[in-house]
């Protein structure tokens, strides 16, 4: 059973600056949890439903953690939702340090810079697909969100587990590295031009930027800019889900290798 202190505990790794303070964060949903132990995270401790650790995925999950000598303790449905950010729990839970990630010894040959994306979902994804597309390092403006946001964490399924780096750097301190190596930096822009249209050696290293749709790419960013790209559209709508745009730009990006 969690006793209060646990349970305001839990509750508060929602809360970034508590994150930050305590160096800790909150797996919700077998999935999230199942991927952080394949990929030998380090989990401290697990809460389940007594419906759940009679599951089938419970029962895979508990064998699991016994292996690992991993603490699972069994608490109330209640309790479980009462922690929980997602309004449907999926009767499990676990908490462990923040994933430690490799320090940027060389320039990554093939990245992503997210400017300014506030939306969690959409920044989950987009590690998710970042990870799907063979991309280690992902870098992050301060105006992003926080990438251990709880929403982040469920959107991304695992991908912060998967990555050699996400890190947040401004551009001055990021992109003068990229411009003296002499790599592609790829603006997505509505006014670009389709990668089909453009000669680039991507053999050389290239920088993908994604800006926020609300507000578009910061003005700091544009002189960093080698080529401007654009998905061509054939419909009426305005643009595309920033996420969305991602994986279609990384599928053209990376199917040369």
């Amino acid at each position: 059973m969690l006793s209060q202190a646990q349970s305001k505990h839990l509750k508060c790794l929602h809360q970034k600056k508590y994150r930050q303070n305590k160096g800790e964060i909150l797996l919700e949903g077998h999935r999230l949890i199942q991927q952080a132990l394949t990929a030998e995270a380090n989990i401290q401790k697990t809460w389940m439903t007594e419906d759940y650790a009679e599951s089938t995925s419970g029962k895979e999950l508990k064998k699991v953690l016994a292996d690992k000598h991993i603490v699972m303790e069994k608490v109330s449905e209640k309790s479980i939702q009462k922690i929980c950010d997602s309004q449907n729990s999926q009767g499990v839970i676990a908490v462990m340090p923040h994933p430690k990630f490799e320090p940027m010894n060389n320039i990554p040959r093939c990245s992503l810079y997210l400017d300014d994306i506030s939306d969690p979902g959409n920044l989950g994804t987009l590690l998710r697909t970042a990870v799907w597309f063979g991309i280690d390092f992902v870098f992050l403006s301060e105006d992003c969100v926080d990438p251990l946001n709880s929403k982040v964490l469920r959107s991304a399924m695992g991908a912060h587990f998967h990555l050699q780096g996400i890190m947040t750097i401004s551009p001055e301190d990021l992109f003068n590295k990229f411009m003296n190596a002499d790599y592609a930096v790829l603006g997505s822009d509505m006014n670009g031009e389709s990668l089909e249209n453009l000669h680039i050696d991507l053999d050389k290293g290239w920088i993908l930027i994604l800006s926020s749709e609300a507000h578009g790419m910061s003005t700091s960013l544009r002189s960093y800019i080698t080529h401007n790209i654009s998905i061509p559209g054939f419909g009426g709508m305005e643009s595309l889900n920033v996420a969305v745009a991602g994986g279609i730009l990384l599928h053209s990006l990376t199917q040369h290798r």
